[in-house]
């Protein structure tokens, strides 16, 4: 059964968190930051979406951020799939 929609803020303000799988951690080495962190950009900007801060840590993400141009799950859809898919030499897509 699917879960219940969740609650939209009045103020467009979310925090949230991406973990990994199993609290797996999702980066290993600096550049794993270094490309979600590009990604991160490259997502708000495209989603329209202002960014108050953020936190990596090893397993998990905190973005306290504003809703944008389009829906917030959009732009964290594409977000976390473009850093889960990599190409065949390794970088990602």
């Amino acid at each position: 059964m699917p879960r219940t929609a969740r609650e939209k803020s009045h103020s467009g303000i979310y925090h949230v968190m991406l973990r990994g799988i199993n609290k797996q951690n999702v980066f290993e080495e600096t550049e794993d930051y270094e490309k979600m962190r590009f990604l991160l950009q490259q997502n708000i900007t495209l989603g329209g979406i202002k960014l108050y801060g953020y936190c990596f840590m090893s397993n998990h993400i905190h973005l306290l951020l504003k809703e944008g141009s389009e829906p917030l799950e959009n732009t964290m859809k594409r977000l976390a799939s473009k850093y889960a898919v990599k190409t065949g030499d390794g970088s990602l897509s």
